[in-house]
């Protein structure tokens, strides 16, 4: 955070005509909420974002956006290091490019702003330092205002966390008094020294920020990706002070689940579901769909989720509600059949920075394996594809759920169904690890076209062969395009 206070203090120096005071310069973001990840190195945006707020004193009626904006970028433009480092003017903000340490680099990303002037949102406790902020539209303009409140989020952000908190910072402090006890030493809990600690909500939320890059790696459809405030401002209203991290995960996880098969069950707008219990997710009369920010309701996340993309309507709500599915998929439906005790002995065991946790999956969890072939087709799922298994034992078929055990030497086979229209083509993928595939060099990845006369080619035939954790999966393919995918079928041989 050295270059934060390095760059605080150069704004704070600077002299921005008209205002009538010192700026206000402050943190926002996933650094600000404690929710920060290591970037992933697959994405074409590996490196670490730090946001910074640049309020300056002018009043918002009697000064133009397109002012506010160039005053900052001039600001930056005057420093010799900074003006060499400063990107094209974006948007919202100013960014400086930092060099790379490690293969991973970072950048700031500067968000001029004033003070709110909507005198109704003050009233209320949560919106009292709302910020209007600089909106420039494409390459030359026009320039306009729009809404926010880091700070007051901020603070909403850390109350859900509080109770939280004190426990988990409560329990570690009684963790290390009681050590210093077993080894016959004494030492006042009071004195224990100040802790830093993570709470359940924010290591769920960075695993979630981590399971979405992982999902969303591919340059198809990376930029549908949900973005972190929807993941963040979801999980916090969600969150019910669940003291372990696989609680909160599955609660966050199946509330989600259930609020999305309500809201995608019709991408129109419908009184009962804008009424719904949880009201995470509405849509309003005229098709947009809105998630607010809890201090400011005239800021609105899923403002691009009612957009056409590429020809796909709500492409960005799709693709939200694919990734909760696979989120369950992944976290929930898996750890049901896997070592639930070793599972959530992983979730819950300290970490001590955001590196470290980032870096580690739970055994047979990980799905990005380096020698997975990735999806070599545009995504667009707007339909579904769903895969039943069954094998074989003394001469008879039996059904089998994913991650369930299966001994060796099993015959398999899958079938796929989907509600896309024929005609389309079926690809599969079966994916093996364990030490066996590896020594038998059958460790396998390869997307390839189905070789089975099933119905259209949805069906697989297999064997339980090598010790490990697999998985199969299925494509459909039409006009070129991947229009469903069913997500992982986990195969445990023991």
């Amino acid at each position: 955070m050295a270059r934060f206070g390095s760059m605080k203090s150069y704004l704070l120096d600077g002299e921005y005509d008209g205002a009538t005071a010192d700026p206000e310069i402050y943190l926002q973001g996933s650094f600000k909420l404690g929710t920060e990840i290591r970037p992933y190195k697959d994405s074409k945006d590996a490196d670490y974002d730090i946001d910074i707020v640049c309020r300056l004193e002018h009043e918002k009626e009697s000064t133009a956006p397109k002012t506010v904006k160039h005053q900052v970028g001039n600001r930056l433009k005057a420093h010799s290091t900074y003006a060499k480092m400063l990107d094209d003017e974006g948007r919202r903000c100013w960014t400086l490019n930092y060099a790379e340490q490690d293969g991973i680099g970072f950048h700031m990303d500067i968000l001029p702003s004033v003070e709110e002037s909507w005198s109704a949102l003050k009233e209320d406790y949560w919106y009292r330092n709302a910020i209007a902020v600089t909106d420039k539209f494409g390459d030359i303009g026009p320039y306009s205002w729009t809404t926010s409140n880091p700070k007051d989020f901020a603070e909403w952000f850390y109350d859900k966390n509080k109770a939280a908190f004190d426990d988990v910072k409560q329990i570690q402090k009684q963790i290390i008094f009681e050590k210093y006890w077993q080894e016959g030493l004494f030492l006042d809990q009071e004195a224990v020294p100040n802790i830093h600690v993570k709470t359940p909500l924010q290591r769920v939320i960075q695993l979630l920020k981590r399971h979405r890059d992982i999902r969303f790696c591919n340059q198809q459809n990376e930029k549908y990706k949900p973005i972190s405030m929807v993941i963040t401002v979801l999980a916090a209203r969600v969150y019910q002070n669940e003291l372990t991290i696989y609680e909160t995960l599955r609660n966050l996880i199946e509330t989600l689940s259930r609020h999305a098969d309500q809201m995608q069950s019709s991408f129109r707008f419908d009184e009962a579901m804008a009424q719904s219990a949880y009201r995470l997710i509405t849509k309003t009369a005229d098709g947009k769909w809105y998630i607010p920010n809890p201090t400011n309701h005239g800021e609105n996340f899923a403002d691009k989720w009612h957009q056409e993309e590429n020809g796909v309507p709500h492409a960005r709500a799709k693709a939200f509600f694919q990734w909760v599915a696979w989120a369950k998929e992944d976290f929930l439906d898996i750890a049901e059949r896997l070592d639930e005790e070793h599972y959530t002995r992983f979730l819950v065991s300290p970490v001590n920075n955001s590196k470290s946790l980032t870096n580690t999956q739970p055994r047979g969890l990980s799905f990005n394996v380096v020698h997975r072939q990735k999806p070599y087709w545009p995504l667009d799922l707007n339909y579904s594809a769903q895969i039943l298994a069954k094998y074989k034992a003394n001469g008879f078929w039996q059904g089998f759920n994913s991650g369930e055990s299966l001994s060796k030497h099993l015959d398999l086979l899958f079938s796929a169904s989907t509600n896309v229209p024929a005609p389309f083509q079926v690809y599969w993928q079966v994916v093996n690890t364990g030490q066996e595939a590896e020594d038998a060099r059958q460790l396998r990845g390869e997307i390839v076209l189905s070789k089975t006369a099933g119905v259209g080619g949805l069906t697989q035939k297999e064997s339980t062969l090598y010790t490990g954790i697999h998985w199969i999966e299925c494509f459909i393919i039409k006009n070129s395009v991947c229009v469903a995918r069913s997500g992982e079928f986990v195969v445990r041989i023991v």
